[in-house]
């Protein structure tokens, strides 16, 4: 009988390890899943504008385009509400990490933002203020002169060098532009189709495309069918983020959007993702991000950052290419649902997150997030979705400083590298 209850003994000893010991595994396993960042920088993309160059494409329509409310360029006031919304929730996610406050102004010193001159961008930084501390005394710091070499470094920095250039770019894509309209038929088809082009203007797809070195920067771009194309598909798309009753003169819906956005993502990649190009644009960038970061964790001034010591939540509002050029250098993709693989949609942004726990290696997590084209529609973007960024080099998600560091080291040209 005493036997008897020792095995019953014995057995419940087992069970209750079985059930205790993983749970204390996995909270271990946990641990960092759980810590709060110490540290944000956001890159993003300027809110919902309106065309830049509106005549551009009046050869590929059959009708007029629509006229905007704003100068070409501009950002809407939908762009504006937008925007002041992905404030909103910049300030409610990071909350529990002790960024900002749950009610009143954040602490002094701790959120900073920084605007690229045009009027986009630093209209995107005023609104961004007004959704994450309004009427704090917050203001939106830039570039004194008439450029800003954080976000256009050439020829000023450096010029690139036009043969490596036009081999990165005509590597990516093979000897034959043209080779482009073919893999790409359908989207083509379909852009085709809403212009309604036939005997009065020219079919974009008819069009050839060239790959040229521009003088002045020394880079390689796409010129031609392809440029126009992408630059009419995100048109389109800017009409149907900003709540045009009518997008593409009543021919295009969202899965219309999405679908012609092929010839977008194209452009860009040939023009910014490319390795030689990205690391000759977006250098002076990473470079200060970089340094951004090293400041946070380690508690010390960089002399390469114009974020102050005290800052916990860094906004840089660029551009599509401010975002491109990090995918090429760094070698990220991403991908949201409604967008294509590495969109870089209004107000979309890479999101630095810097982790310092007390008994282990501080880290950086990367994210990417946007508002979906039907937020943007509907003008209710209050509730952003956002994915997981991995960063080729590091070892996990979770990106040691130290491994972080290497790599944007690997990634930036020097020679592209100026003060900030």
């Amino acid at each position: 009988m005493k036997s008897y209850r020792l095995s019953i003994m014995a057995w419940l000893c087992v069970l209750v390890c079985v059930l205790i010991v993983p749970v204390k595994v996995l909270a271990a396993a946990n641990d960092t899943n759980l810590a709060s960042p110490r540290f944000v920088l956001v890159l993003t993309r300027h809110g919902v504008r309106s065309p830049t160059q509106p005549k551009e494409l009046a050869a590929y329509a059959s009708k007029p385009w629509p006229a905007w409310t704003v100068a070409p360029g501009a950002l809407t006031p939908r762009g504006a509400a937008l925007m002041q919304q992905f404030g909103s929730y910049y300030r409610r996610f990071y909350q529990s990490a002790g960024i900002f406050p749950s009610t009143g102004c954040p602490a002094a010193g701790s959120v900073f933002v920084w605007a690229d001159l045009d009027e986009r961008t630093l209209a995107t930084g005023n609104a961004l203020i007004a959704g994450m501390a309004p009427s704090c005394g917050i203001t939106v710091m830039h570039a004194t002169g008439k450029e800003d070499l954080l976000f256009d470094p050439l020829p000023t920095l450096g010029k690139a060098d036009s043969t490596l250039s036009l081999a990165s770019v005509r590597g990516a894509i093979g000897a034959e532009p043209q080779a482009l309209v073919t893999a790409y038929r359908g989207a083509y088809t379909t852009l085709d189709d809403v212009l309604g082009c036939t005997t009065t203007c020219k079919r974009i797809s008819q069009v050839p495309t060239t790959i040229d070195a521009d003088p002045d920067t020394g880079l390689a771009s796409v010129n031609g069918g392809l440029d126009a194309a992408g630059t009419a598909a995100e048109d389109f798309l800017l009409e149907y983020a900003d709540g045009h009753p009518s997008v593409g003169w009543g021919h295009v819906d969202g899965a219309t959007v999405l679908h012609v956005m092929h010839l977008h993502a194209l452009k860009t990649y040939i023009e910014h993702e490319t390795y030689y190009n990205a690391r000759a644009e977006g250098s002076n960038l990473l470079s200060h991000i970089g340094a951004t970061i090293d400041q946070a964790a380690t508690g010390a001034k960089n002399a390469n950052t114009r974020v102050p010591l005290t800052g916990r939540f860094a906004v840089i509002v660029g551009h599509d290419s401010s975002l491109e050029k990090m995918a090429g250098m760094l070698r990220l993709s991403w991908l949201m649902d409604g967008y294509q693989i590495n969109d870089t949609p209004p107000g979309g942004a890479l999101v630095f997150e810097l982790y310092t726990p007390a008994n282990a290696v501080a880290f950086v997590r990367l994210f990417f997030t946007a508002q979906s084209l039907d937020q943007m529609r509907a003008g209710n973007g209050e509730h952003p979705s956002r994915v997981p960024v991995y960063v080729p080099g590091c070892p996990s998600m979770d990106c040691p400083i130290d491994t972080f560091d290497a790599v944007v080291q690997r990634a930036t040209d020097p020679r592209f590298v100026g003060t900030w």
